[in-house]
């Protein structure tokens, strides 16, 4: 039995989220923390950008489990949450690279944003797409006898 057949498709979808999100919402932390030197990046720079994305997608993981987890089929409004989330996790986890207080949790969030909107074009996106549309047929199979 493999993974994939001992999880409905709702759960591979939640899975899906929090790995693919958490590690869009890390890329552009780690990438924006070490202002694009990336032969400067540290395993301290690695540990907080992943504590920024896994905190980024926390969020998200709670409202799948609620109806508004069919909104999350949509490319703009998940790309969106994240980007909002990824704002508020890099502002609570460390201070701004840059010089203003909010500087970098803003271009954080922008990026992931954009990040997150650039991969939902590619074929992973679009299997994540695929695992979310299952959210939006949510009334019609409880009715099913």
């Amino acid at each position: 039995m493999n993974l994939k057949s001992a999880l409905h498709e709702r759960h591979q979808f939640r899975l899906a989220l929090c790995g693919h999100k958490a590690v869009e919402a890390g890329a552009v932390c780690l990438l924006l923390m070490v202002q694009g030197h990336l032969a400067m990046v540290t395993f301290a720079h690695v540990e907080i950008a992943g504590k920024t994305g896994l905190l980024a997608v926390f969020p998200a993981l709670g409202v799948s489990f609620t109806k508004y987890a069919r909104y999350f089929a949509n490319r703009w409004v998940s790309s969106a949450f994240l980007g909002i989330c990824t704002f508020l996790a890099d502002a609570t986890i460390h201070a701004s690279h840059y010089p203003g207080e909010y500087t970098e949790a803003a271009l954080t969030g922008i990026g992931a944003f954009f990040f997150s909107l650039a991969i939902s074009y590619t074929p992973v996106g679009k299997e994540i797409d695929r695992l979310a549309e299952n959210f939006l047929h949510r009334h019609e199979t409880a009715a099913v006898p």
